[in-house]
């Protein structure tokens, strides 16, 4: 036996184990997303898979003490690993389909998204990465097994391989991160490292020159087209990022017949629209949004207005029809969907400048001050923690203007417990001294809190002095109707902070409750 090629192997496998891990969240995204649930399952499948290969790696290694039965073994594994995202697509599509009944109708409904996740989600990982996880975790007790000749040297040994697994894990890591995932996409980072255990694992078994031929047999792979991830009528453009899958899609939004969609990932939620007739008006969230200034002094004034979450640009075109005068900076995490915006939506307005990083981020980097600050970022269903708590409004109020207005947009589920929104406000309240709840839509709270205290229906009463602005004129026979004012039961709330900040276990208790 070669002590090399087994510490190889070793190396190898453990790089594969973390590699297979970090894409299949990619993986899964298109068909449940990436939100803390998706997270939790996949780390938690894995370990429990890995913790089964350990057991059985310990018995067969006593049991066949040799590397030619270890590398058949992980043949297997490599062998599953390649079939991982061929086979992946319709296995996703079959687990998603068994929570459709919940979701039969128009569009998916937010307050069904963690029932699909847990469900759907845990069924299609245990079918794609089981069971070559499972054999992979059976590589170190196996390797020791192999390895040791002499009692007196039996730690050293284990050390050295569990070094190395874990020194291949690291690389499992960074390696598609950084490089495989936006040069070759998910399909062919499985293959990559699929063909890289495939290689080492049938050296093992047949010698080196006939592994690395049995490997070369596999590499077609690679040059098999791809094909469209998640089918949909009138899908325009479906591409991956650092941080999203990305579609974009033309169909009906409200009077608008055909208009274009910005989907994240399992496509929930609209991230931006835009109408292909300029004039039909999008409305929805955004107007809401868009109407910040109102609680402004003089909403007509010109002004500075940062948006976190800048997407394609909706809210901020919503802001300029009505505000023209405006500049928005805008901000959002991921490259890929500025450049998407600017192609298809409305980030090519000169007035609209975009920064590619974290909002949080971004404010601790800049000294300007701000007359609106819009905050609407979102890995569907769930708010960032980091920009809920009162660390995080502390930071913004910083960033204001005497009179300046801060705009939330928060996910909600009608008809059930507003939690969520209580918590927020709650914090907000810590902050700032006028916080005021906008019921704005089935599924979306609107939060504004201005930096010196101010009545809950002065953005309703500036609006009936404004004059005709186009993205705002839908809003006039509603806005002072749909002005709550306090979030009922906000006193008894969490007040948020970067210690604790519970946000996704809200959402999943206010999604479980609708759906009992």
């Amino acid at each position: 036996m070669s002590l090399l090629h087994l510490r190889v192997l070793v190396f190898v496998s453990g790089m594969t184990v973390m590699a297979v891990e970090m894409t299949a969240l990619r993986l899964l995204a298109p068909f449940f997303g990436t939100s803390l649930l998706v997270t939790t399952i996949l780390i938690g499948s894995m370990m429990s898979f890995l913790s089964l290969g350990y057991w059985l790696g310990g018995r067969y290694g006593d049991r066949h003490p040799t590397l030619r039965a270890l590398c058949t073994v992980t043949t297997a594994a490599s062998a599953l690993v390649l079939l991982i995202p061929f086979a992946g697509k319709p296995i996703l599509q079959l687990a998603a389909a068994t929570i459709r009944p919940l979701i039969e109708g128009q569009a998916l409904a937010e307050p069904q998204v963690a029932i699909a996740t847990i469900v759907g989600g845990l069924l299609g990982i245990l079918a794609l990465i089981a069971m070559p996880v499972t054999l992979m975790g059976m590589v170190s007790p196996w390797a020791v097994r192999l390895g040791v000749d002499n009692l007196d040297d039996a730690g050293k040994v284990a050390g050295n391989l569990y070094a190395l697994s874990t020194f291949g894990s690291i690389l499992g890591s960074f390696l598609p991160a950084l490089l495989l995932l936006p040069a070759l996409g998910v399909r062919n980072t499985f293959v990559v490292v699929g063909l890289s255990l495939l290689a080492v694992s049938v050296a093992g078994i047949v010698g080196r020159p006939r592994g690395a031929a049995a490997a070369a047999v596999a590499f077609p792979l690679l040059l098999l087209p791809e094909s469209v991830i998640r089918p949909m009528d009138g899908l325009v453009l479906e591409t991956e990022s650092l941080y999203h899958f990305i579609q974009v899609v033309i169909e009906p939004y409200g009077k608008c017949k055909e208009a274009y969609h910005l989907y994240l990932n399992e496509g929930v939620g609209v991230h931006s629209v835009k109408c292909m007739d300029p004039t039909v008006e999008t409305r929805g969230t955004w107007a809401y949004m868009a109407g910040a200034p109102l609680f402004r002094d003089d909403p007509l004034a010109p002004q500075d207005v940062l948006i976190i979450g800048l997407a394609g640009g909706t809210i901020a075109r919503q802001l300029l029809e009505a505000f023209p005068d405006a500049s928005v900076d805008g901000v959002e995490i991921d490259g890929e969907v500025v450049e998407v915006g600017k192609k298809y939506f409305d980030n090519d307005d000169p007035r609209i400048t975009p920064y590619v990083m974290d909002g949080r981020i971004f404010l601790q980097a800049t000294d300007k001050r701000y007359d609106v600050v819009l905050m609407d970022a979102y890995r569907q269903p769930y708010i960032p923690f980091h920009l809920t708590t009162v660390e995080f409004w502390t930071v913004v109020k910083d960033h204001l203007k005497p009179d300046g207005v801060v705009g939330i947009n928060v996910a909600s589920v009608r008809g059930v417990s507003k939690s969520l929104a209580q918590m927020i406000y709650k914090t907000m309240r810590e902050v700032f001294p006028s916080v005021h709840y906008i019921d704005a839509t089935t599924s979306n709270d609107v939060l504004f809190a201005t930096n010196q205290p101010t009545d809950k229906f002065r953005g309703a009463t500036h609006l009936a002095k404004v004059p005709h602005a186009r993205g705002l004129d839908q809003l006039r026979p509603v806005l002072r109707k749909k002005t709550i004012g306090e979030v009922e039961g906000w006193q008894d709330a969490r007040v948020l902070t970067d210690d604790q900040a519970p946000v996704e276990m809200a959402w999943e208790l206010m999604a479980l409750e609708y759906a009992r």
